[in-house]
C-alpha cells in the first residue's frame, strides 16, 4: 500500500527535476545540447546502450553466482526481471546505489524454496561486493583528485570526506560480515532493551537479523570461490560505468587519460549520493556533471556534457521501464490471486 502524501512528493520532485533540467538546458544552450546528441551518431548510440546493457548484464550474473553458491535455484525469467525491478525503484527513489533491494527480495521470496534469509544474504552479499568494487575505483580517482593542483581546496577536502565515510561504512560491513561479529543484531536487542515497550517486536528482528549474518557470513567462509567469482564480475561492471565518458566522447575524437577518467568517476559517485534527489537525478545530475567536468576536462562545453548526460539517462530509462513493467505485472498477479483465494472461500 502506498504512504499517504506520497504521491505529491513524487509529482513534486518531478517538477523540481524537470525546472532544474529546463534551466540548465537554457544556460547551455538546449539547441547545442540536441545537437550534440544527434551527431553522436548510430554507432555511438549503440556504444552507450552496450555499455549499459554490459554492465547491468554483469551485475545479474554476479547475483545469479551468489544465489548458485547458495543452492537457490530461480527461473531466469524472475531473476532478471526481480534485478531489473529492484534497478528501477534504486534508480527513482533519491540514491542511486540502494533503495531498491526489498523489492528484489520480495519478488524473488515466492519463486524459490530458499528461506527468506537466505535471499535477502544473496541480495546484500551483491550489494555490499558492488560498494567495494566502487571503492577501488574511487580510491583512485580520489587519489588523483588529493593531489591535483587543478582541484580547490574546498573540493579536495568534500571529496575526502565521501571516500572517507563510504570507505569506512564498507569497511566495517566487511569486517562485520567476514567475522560474523552480528553487530547489527546485536543493535537491535541493546534497542530492544532500552525500549522495553518494543522489546518483542526487537527480538524478534535481531533474531532474523541474525539469520541473516550467518547467511551472509557463509558468503566469506563457505563460499569463497563463488564470492571472488561475483566480485571479479562487480569489478567488470563497474569498469563499464568507469569509462562511460570515453565511450560517449570517443565519437568527438575526444581521449580520457587514466587520472581524467578515476577523477570524473569519484565525483560521479560524490554526485549520486548527494545530488540524485530527484527521479532518476532528473536535472540534478545534468547540473553536476558539468560542474565535475569543467574541473577534469575544461575543453569540452557545457552542452556536450549535458548531452552526455541525457544520452545515458535516456537508454537507463529503457531498462527502468522494464524494471516497472516486471513490477506492476507481478503486482497484478498477486492482486489477482488473492482475489481468487478469497473467492473460493
Amino acid at each position: 500500500m502506498r504512504a499517504k502524501g506520497t504521491g505529491w512528493k513524487v509529482s513534486l520532485s518531478i517538477v523540481v527535476g524537470v525546472l532544474i533540467l529546463a534551466l540548465v538546458l537554457h544556460f547551455v544552450g538546449w539547441r547545442e545540447t540536441l545537437a550534440e546528441m544527434g551527431s553522436l551518431g548510430i554507432v555511438g548510440l549503440l556504444a552507450v546502450l552496450g555499455n549499459i546493457a554490459a554492465s547491468m548484464a554483469l551485475w545479474m550474473l554476479s547475483w545469479w553466482a551468489i544465489l548458485n553458491a547458495y543452492g537457490v535455484r530461480l527461473p531466469l525469467r524472475v531473476m532478471v526481471g526481480a534485478r531489473l525491478a529492484g534497478y528501477a525503484v534504486s534508480y527513482l527513489t533519491p540514491t542511486l546505489y540502494f533503495g531498491g533491494e526489498p523489492i528484489r527480495a520480495m519478488l524473488v521470496v515466492g519463486s524459490s524454496d530458499a528461506p527468506a534469509t537466505r535471499i535477502a544474504a544473496s541480495i546484500i552479499v551483491e550489494r555490499f561486493l558492488g560498494g567495494l568494487s566502487m571503492i577501488l575505483f574511487v580510491l583512485i580517482g580520489g587519489f588523483f583528485a588529493l593531489t591535483s593542483p587543478a582541484i580547490a581546496a574546498p573540493e579536495r577536502r568534500l571529496l575526502a570526506g565521501v571516500i572517507g565515510f563510504v570507505t569506512f561504512w564498507v569497511l566495517i560491513g566487511f569486517i562485520n560480515f567476514a567475522g560474523n561479529f552480528k553487530w547489527i543484531s546485536r543493535l537491535i536487542r541493546c534497542m530492544g532493551r532500552l525500549m522495553a515497550r518494543w522489546k518483542g517486536p526487537l527480538e524478534r528482528a535481531a533474531a532474523k537479523v541474525s539469520e541473516t549474518e550467518d547467511e551472509v557470513s557463509h558468503a566469506f567462509s563457505k563460499h569463497s570461490r563463488a564470492t571472488l567469482l561475483a566480485f571479479l564480475l562487480q569489478i567488470a561492471a563497474t569498469c563499464f560505468v568507469y569509462t562511460r565518458p570515453q565511450f560517449f566522447f570517443f565519437f568527438f575524437g575526444v581521449q580520457f587519460t587514466f587520472p581524467q577518467l578515476s577523477l570524473l568517476f569519484a565525483f560521479t559517485l560524490m554526485l549520486s549520493f548527494f545530488l540524485w534527489i530527484t527521479p532518476g537525478g532528473l536535472g540534478t545530475s545534468e547540473a553536476g556533471l558539468v560542474g565535475a567536468f569543467v574541473l577534469v576536462r575544461p575543453g569540452l562545453t557545457s552542452a556536450s556534457v549535458v548531452a552526455y548526460a541525457l544520452v545515458f539517462k535516456f537508454f537507463e530509462a529503457i531498462f527502468v521501464v522494464l524494471g516497472m513493467i516486471y513490477l506492476a505485472r507481478r503486482g497484478i498477479q498477486y492482486l489477482s490471486g488473492r482475489r481468487s483465494s478469497e473467492k473460493s472461500r
